[in-house]
């Protein structure tokens, strides 16, 4: 199954709690925000997208499966 990965952006304030779980996916400015506004999940990334996505205290960060449903327990057994 895909993933996908949406950032409301403009709410971010700068936590930077997703990039500590996956920095390789979370890219943060010189300012420590989130520079994306989203991405699709490499395979084999499910479960550090969804651990930085759940990390954000102001909840701006959704993981969504294929259909565009919200993920909400981990998509990694």
């Amino acid at each position: 199954m895909s993933y996908k990965i949406v950032i409301d952006k403009p709410q971010c304030v700068g936590h930077a709690r997703c990039a500590h779980f996956a920095p390789h996916l979370y890219k943060l400015d010189d300012a420590g925000y989130i520079e994306q506004d989203g991405f699709d999940v490499p395979e084999g990334d499910e479960l550090a997208a969804f651990r930085g996505a759940r990390a954000c205290p102001e909840r701006v960060i959704k993981m969504l499966d294929g259909d565009g449903n919200e993920v909400k327990k981990s998509p990694v057994a």
